[in-house]
């Protein structure tokens, strides 16, 4: 690591993670795989008030997985699956999902799976800078709905990161939102001579 580079392992190692949420979490990813997820998810809680924190809070993750990309069998990738209940403070005037919300959700659920196959690599992890997430919406979720976010990591090639992500109602098996989002590694600071 070069002088001025921020080490996000040794922060992160600074968010105690409950136990017990870590071990209901399914897939084949290592416990510490699985616990670097929930680890990043309190980096995004940490940011200060507003909203975003409390809909993070009630992010649930049911599954953390490393699979072989089924096109390319020599590349893995990791799949981080996360639930939540669309409530009032996620509403648009019409009483459905906002679609800022939706992409709020999407940007930070579609870092778990980089975060949990880089740890799992042995790299250095990650989340990233958010350059572009190209969204579409395809149908409504209004208030109660339970949506899952199924989150696969696809391009790991430093500075660049990319994810696709789809958002569902679980009831009624139905795509909400889909989204591939092209993160970069942050540039480190020059070192003064």
């Amino acid at each position: 690591m070069s002088n001025g580079e921020l080490d996000m392992d040794a922060v992160l190692a600074h968010f105690p993670i409950n136990p017990d949420k870590v071990k209901q979490v399914s897939g084949n990813a290592s416990y510490e795989a699985k616990e670097i997820a929930y680890k990043w998810l309190a980096v995004f809680l940490s940011a200060g008030e507003g909203f975003s924190g409390n809909v993070a809070s009630r992010v649930r993750i049911i599954e953390a997985s490393i699979i072989q990309n089924p096109e390319e069998p020599e590349k893995l990738e990791s799949r981080v699956v996360c639930e939540i209940d669309v409530e009032e403070d996620m509403l648009n005037p019409l009483g459905n999902l906002h679609g800022g919300c939706s992409i709020f959700l999407i940007d930070e659920c579609s870092t778990l799976p980089l975060s949990v196959l880089l740890y799992s690599l042995g790299r250095p992890t990650s989340g990233g800078v958010s350059q572009t997430i190209n969204t579409t919406f395809h149908a409504p979720a209004p208030l109660g709905t339970k949506i899952r976010l199924v989150n696969t990591s696809m391009i790991i090639e430093e500075p660049m990161l990319c994810t696709r992500s789809e958002v569902w109602d679980v009831d009624n098996h139905r795509l909400i939102s889909s989204a591939v989002q092209t993160k970069m590694l942050p540039s480190q600071p020059k070192p003064k001579l």
